[in-house]
């Protein structure tokens, strides 16, 4: 069972330029880690969400979709009183997506069932929402309890804005859990502003973290894993570009299939694991996250993922 916990929220995307006189969006189910479930599940490996909606009719109909995928919803709560968070996407001509988020859980806390990390063979969380003070305490029992169990752990920043002294201070305290660091060419941008822009030393840096598996994702310049002493670059495939929305969630679900594939049950399999087979898993991840861009939105389409699947499952 993979295990994941994050935001689940409703994306509204638009492609609005500034001189239009009324907005137009299209609500879909977002959510980078829900993103990342979603194509796990599709995939036929046995998924588990662990998060939180509104009491709404949004949250219902968020609930119903998460199942529709077959990710095992029991763990998800509903909160009365609170409305379901949502953000707004707007898609520029090539395709990058900027993002304004809206939530309003107020004084609650994250209060996830200790019961959803039963018979867990992996653990995903990531996001800005994972430093939320309410949300903190919460993902902390959760990474407790896959220590206590040697569960592997996969964390992705996914930042959409520079962290501050207090998002350090926590990311400190989460690194000893992760065994698995995936971060994006932006998200090292942002964690270290003042380095230079090259991607060696930005993965450098992220490796000085701690995470046995370091990824750092290059866009159209494929990506690069440091394992030990070792770091491989693998070539993107290229594609024409939609819009690069989850893009780096199904890079994550790949890179979870694989390693999962890997029969690695535990952090010190991890560990003690030959990574031979990492450029395969990279460049099965680049695949995912290329035919995720093809299209409109998170969710690739069947064929094509079906196509993967049977090339890299």
């Amino acid at each position: 069972m993979i295990v994941l916990t994050g935001e689940i929220l409703i994306d509204l995307i638009g492609r609005n330029g500034e001189a239009r006189s009324s907005l137009a969006y299209t609500g879909v189910l977002g959510g980078s880690a829900l993103n990342t479930a979603s194509i796990l599940a599709r995939v036929g490996a046995p998924t588990r969400f662990v998060g939180e909606v509104g009491q709404d009719f949004l949250g219902d109909w968020a609930i119903a979709r998460i199942a529709e995928r077959k990710i095992e919803t029991r763990f998800i709560q509903q909160l009365p009183g609170v409305p379901t968070p949502l953000s707004v996407a707007e898609v520029d001509v090539e395709g990058n997506a900027r993002f304004s988020f809206y939530r309003a859980f107020g004084p609650t806390q994250f209060c996830p069932d200790s019961a959803a990390m039963a018979r867990a063979k992996w653990f995903h969380f990531g996001s800005l929402s994972a430093f939320h003070p309410r949300n903190v305490a919460g993902i902390e029992n959760l990474l407790e309890i896959a220590l206590e169990h040697d569960v592997p752990v996969s964390f992705d920043p996914n930042l959409h804005a520079p962290p501050d002294e207090t998002y350090w201070q926590q990311l400190k305290r989460y690194m000893p859990y992760v065994s698995v660091l995936k971060a994006s060419l932006d998200d090292a941008r942002l964690l270290f502003p003042k380095a230079p822009a090259d991607p060696q030393v930005l993965l450098e840096l992220l490796v000085e973290l701690g995470a046995p598996i370091t990824v750092l994702t290059l866009g159209a310049a494929g990506s690069v894993v440091a394992f030990r002493t070792r770091m491989v670059r693998v070539p993107a495939v290229r594609v024409a570009v939609v819009d690069t929305i989850g893009a780096g969630d199904a890079f994550t679900a790949g890179l979870i299939y694989g390693l999962v594939k890997q029969e690695i049950g535990s952090r010190m399999e991890l560990l003690a694991w030959d990574g031979t087979q990492l450029p395969v898993i990279l460049s099965s991840s680049n695949h995912l996250a290329a035919i995720t861009c093809a299209v409109e939105g998170a969710s690739p389409p069947e064929q094509p993922l079906h196509a993967w699947w049977e090339r890299f499952g």
